[in-house]
Order: C-alpha cells, then sequence, then structure tokens
C-alpha cells in the first residue's frame, strides 16, 4: 500500500511538472525574471539600453519574447530608439484664444502601450479646427499616425477601418503637436483621438474626448 502510494506520489508530481513547463501561460506564471535578464537575440552593445527600460516594459518584451520572437525583437529595437520630438509649431500662439471644444487625457493600455498628456479640439479665432496634442508622450513606434475615431477605446485597425479619420503621422512622440481638421466635418461622430502603430497594428494610446 505505502508503495502504491509513493508511485501515485511521484507520478502526481511528474505530471504536474510536465505542465508547468509545457504550456507557456503557466511557465510565465511561475518564472520568476531577474533584475539584470538580457534580451535574447538582442546585439551584446545594446543590452544595456534595453536594461534600462522601465522593469514592466522589459518583462513584457521577455514574455512576449516566448510567444513571437521576432515581433519582440522588432518591438526592443523601436523601445530603446530615440524619442522623435515634435516640430515647434507656428499655430500654438493663436490656440491661446481659441475655444476648446472637447477634450481627454491619454491612457495607458499596457507596460508597451502608453501615453500621456492631453488630447483636444479646438476652434481657433478663424473658424478652423484643430486636434491639439498638449503635455504628450507617448511609447515610441514606427509607421504611426492619428485618427479620430468613432469608437471610444479603438485597440486595432479593425475598429478604426470605416468609421475613422486619418489625420497623417504622428509629428512626434514627444510635444506639443496640431493637426489641421477638415471645414464643414461633422466632428460630433468622433469619440477618441488616437495614436496608432500601423507596423503592429495596434493602438499605442487612445484619449476619449468628451
Amino acid at each position: 500500500m505505502e508503495l502504491r502510494f509513493r508511485l501515485l506520489l511521484l507520478t502526481l508530481v511528474g505530471l504536474i511538472a510536465v505542465a508547468v513547463w509545457t504550456f507557456p501561460s503557466w511557465r510565465l506564471y511561475f518564472r520568476q525574471r531577474g533584475e539584470n535578464d538580457a534580451f535574447p537575440g538582442l546585439k551584446i552593445d545594446l543590452q544595456d539600453e534595453f536594461l534600462a527600460l522601465p522593469r514592466a516594459r522589459r518583462e513584457a518584451l521577455l514574455d512576449m519574447h516566448e510567444r513571437s520572437p521576432d515581433m519582440a525583437l522588432e518591438m526592443v529595437l523601436v523601445a530603446i530608439a530615440d524619442d522623435e520630438l515634435a516640430p515647434a509649431e507656428e499655430n500654438a500662439e493663436a490656440v491661446k484664444e481659441a475655444r476648446a471644444l472637447v477634450s481627454g487625457e491619454f491612457q495607458e493600455l499596457d507596460a508597451l502601450h502608453w501615453g500621456a498628456g492631453r488630447a483636444t479640439i479646438y476652434e481657433l479665432p478663424d473658424a478652423r479646427r484643430i486636434l491639439r496634442f498638449e503635455d504628450f508622450v507617448s511609447a515610441p513606434g514606427r509607421n504611426v499616425r492619428v485618427y479620430l475615431a468613432q469608437d471610444p477605446q479603438p485597440l486595432s485597425a479593425l475598429q478604426l477601418e470605416g468609421s475613422s479619420l486619418d489625420l497623417g503621422r504622428l509629428k512626434g512622440n514627444v510635444g506639443d503637436q496640431n493637426y489641421f481638421l477638415p471645414d464643414d466635418h461633422d466632428l460630433g461622430v468622433y469619440q477618441s483621438a488616437v495614436v496608432f502603430c500601423v507596423q503592429f497594428n495596434k493602438t499605442i494610446t487612445v484619449a476619449r474626448l468628451r
């Protein structure tokens, strides 16, 4: 009886061990990250830049590497790239006399997709309207565009498709910036300002406009 119990116990331990190391989601739950975990496949001279990222972003990128190594490496290269500063806006003075129509704060969606600052639609003294980002900073990206969206929280291209207004390329992931809106366009249908990475088909940050 005692031998049978031991065999049963050993079998159960073996099954648990196999299950834990077979399923990635379980493996992520039980694994402990170190403070100085290097990123697999990243050049040695770039590892220090990776380690300088906030820990939550490093862990998210390492977790992504287990599911999609190539995409994770691309995102690491984007994450450690220099910030792109938005150019000084010629209409900055005019905004002081403008009327704010709607506005909202940019959100942090997760460790890799985040933003801060404010998005506001202004009506200028000459009746033109702009979407303005103020005190803006976001996660960097490649091929990033700005949209007004009817969906209050669009997270994919599918949610933007057919119901959004493309305002062009993001001018910089740091700094105040303006995007002129079409004349005689009904802005009441749009509920959010969206910073969207076309390369990875992912929203970087979104501001709910109210």
